[in-house]
């Protein structure tokens, strides 16, 4: 097996860090999902109530992402790698990019007395006579998860939902559920097809509803071979989540540029997904829930 990745982008460097930021509040532990293809970070999901968050890098275009990235998986068959490690750990292995520049990070799986995930930048440091070039290096300890144990850490990537419509920003939608989260329980999501968002709290004593208007919302994208067939019916779609579930990724996410859509399927789950620059995006689904 063999694992290696570079990135030179100060940027992509910066969303990356905010990514294990993210993913370290949410869960201790991390999955790291390495394909031909593409990078996938994920938490170790909730699986029996259906709550999943992961993160999605295209590691194929060498301007994107990743300047370089190659990878051995454990058989041709099998060509991936999954391992897991302590998310803290990864954060703290990060932690000078947070307020320094680097000239690149380089992540590399290697095996000293243990597998361990290296990770390596280089920064520059100007002084009056030289011009340095230190590099720093860390080595976070990971569990390679052996291929019978690959399923459970499958992610629901061919959901089907009936509505997309666009989120309004993080920073509205952060103040407005940390409110909602000591109203109530639940908040249930509606989007219609008139372009409207809604977030809806009810108690035994009052309903508390915001809206937001002038949000694209389109019939969503279906997955595989069938894409464009069978659209839905629906003019409305609503979904009913743990309003502190919902509240916590919205208190946790810190991304520079990012566009984020609703996906919902109508009473069973919502999806929302941060698309960020050079084909990257996180993806958090949360099931319908009916407790009061």
């Amino acid at each position: 097996m063999k694992f290696r990745a570079v990135m030179n982008d100060g940027i992509n460097i910066k969303e990356f860090l905010n990514v294990i930021s993210t993913f370290s509040r949410m869960q201790k532990n991390l999955i790291i999902n390495v394909q031909p293809g593409k990078l996938l970070l994920q938490i170790e999901s909730e699986a029996y109530d259906g709550q999943y968050l992961w993160c999605e890098i295209d590691a194929t275009l060498r301007d994107g992402f990743f300047s370089e990235y190659l990878m051995d998986g454990i058989d041709t068959e099998h060509n991936q790698i999954y391992m897991t490690c302590i998310a803290a750990s990864f954060l703290r292995a990060l932690s000078y990019v947070r307020n320094n520049s680097v000239e690149y990070i380089k992540l590399k799986l290697i095996k000293t007395h243990m597998p361990c995930l290296a990770v390596e930048m280089s920064t520059t440091i100007t002084n009056e006579q030289d011009v340095l070039t230190p590099k720093i290096q860390h080595a976070i300890p990971v569990t390679v998860v052996p291929r019978s144990e690959w399923n459970q850490y499958e992610i629901p990537l061919e959901v089907e939902y009936d509505l997309s419509i666009a989120m309004p920003t993080g920073k509205s939608l952060r103040g407005l559920l940390d409110k909602k989260k000591n109203l109530a329980p639940t908040v249930t999501l509606y989007a219609t097809l008139n372009d409207e968002l809604s977030l809806v709290v009810e108690t035994e004593v009052v309903t508390v509803a915001s809206h937001y208007r002038n949000l694209k919302c389109v019939p969503a994208h279906k997955p595989g071979p069938d894409a464009d067939a069978n659209p839905t019916n629906l003019s409305e779609a609503c979904c009913r989540v743990d309003t502190k579930k919902l509240a916590a990724l919205f208190e946790t996410i810190n991304f520079y540029d990012v566009i984020m859509t609703a996906n919902i399927r109508h009473e069973q789950a919502l999806n929302i997904r941060f698309d960020m620059r050079q084909h990257a995006f996180v993806n958090y689904i949360l099931p319908a829930t009916n407790f009061e």
